[in-house]
């Protein structure tokens, strides 16, 4: 079966449509959270203001080409409910954004970890686990403070 130029054309088309399209949509959809440095524990005032107890924080540093360090928590609530939140703060928007589509180029059992990811100013925010209530708790402070620190700046 042979197509007419006509046809190829159409084909190459419609195809560009079904690719670029999505893409597209997705970018509009869910743009670039801005590159703000906030100041701080985000996470530590969150945990404060939802009444979350911070029971550890300790220092880490994620193998990432841009990134500065951060820290890990161990949260729980009054419920029994535990969580580990990791937070890393990043050079620029570019080396962060590159980090989170790094995590988002693992298909779900191929590596992915069993979180979510959020981000925060210049931070990413890993939360084990995906379903935790005490993130729940806490994203509206942190989605906050990064709304503040946007306003301010």
């Amino acid at each position: 079966m042979t197509l007419s130029k006509n046809g190829e054309i159409a084909l190459a088309v419609l195809l560009a449509v079904l690719v670029v399209l999505p893409a597209l949509m997705l970018g509009l959809i869910y743009g670039a959270a801005p590159y703000q440095v906030l100041p701080g524990e985000p996470v530590r005032k969150a945990a404060d203001v939802a009444g979350i107890s911070v029971v550890s924080v300790r220092g880490t540093l994620w193998n990432m080409t841009g990134a500065e360090g951060g820290k890990t928590y161990t949260l729980t609530d009054t419920e029994g409910d535990t969580a580990i939140i990791a937070t890393q703060a990043f050079d620029s928007a570019a080396s962060r954004d590159a980090a989170v589509r790094l995590y988002n180029a693992h298909a779900p059992g191929k590596g992915l970890l069993v979180g979510r990811m959020m981000v925060v100013g210049q931070y990413l925010v890993y939360v084990t686990p995906a379903n935790s209530p005490i993130f729940a708790q806490i994203a509206p402070a942190l989605q906050q403070a990064a709304s503040v620190a946007g306003a301010q700046s």
